[in-house]
């Protein structure tokens, strides 16, 4: 049967520790100086570093979380652009573009790094008579800004497919 560590079997082995420690402590100061039983007493009160983290990690887990970044376009928020981009089309598996859930949006990939995007016109559109520049709005621009500088080469997914590799011309 495993053994599951509550919070209450945490406090239990650190207040364990810490007598332990206090008692080679009190051994150590006893003991004569080059003697086996202060050897002991010194291992014992080393004793006192694994509660230490104990409590740091404690305190950590009662710090307050940040909040998690959005991971979606607040609904019905005006398009405001942030990148001028150049794309071209690659080829695509026959009615793609009726198979889109949500037609604006998509993943620009920088390398291994992806930034969320949306289109001011729909994708279904764009990729039927697409124009070679267009404009698009990121979801966290501050994150993408060092990643997305201009000239930096990038593909664009929808859903998890690549529609189109580009060119970052300049921010808006």
């Amino acid at each position: 049967m495993a053994l599951t560590a509550t919070p209450a079997r945490r406090r239990i082995a650190m207040g364990v520790l810490l007598v332990l420690a206090v008692a080679g402590g009190v051994i150590r100061e006893l003991a004569p100086s080059p003697s086996v039983l202060r050897d002991l007493g010194t291992l014992m009160l080393v004793l006192w570093l694994p509660a230490v983290g104990n409590f740091v990690g404690y305190l950590k887990g009662k710090l307050p979380r940040a909040a998690p970044p959005p991971l979606r376009f607040a609904a019905g928020l005006a398009f405001s652009p942030h990148l001028e981009v150049d794309l071209e089309r690659v080829p695509l598996p026959p009615d793609f573009a009726a198979t889109l859930e949500n037609d604006q949006l998509g993943t620009l990939l920088v390398g291994r790094r992806g930034f969320s995007v949306r289109f001011e016109t729909p994708l279904r559109a764009w990729l039927q008579e697409g124009e070679a520049t267009s404009m698009l709005e990121l979801l966290l621009p501050e994150s993408a800004r060092g990643h997305l500088e201009a000239g930096t080469a990038f593909h664009l997914l929808a859903d998890a497919q690549a529609v189109a590799k580009g060119v970052v011309r300049r921010w808006v």
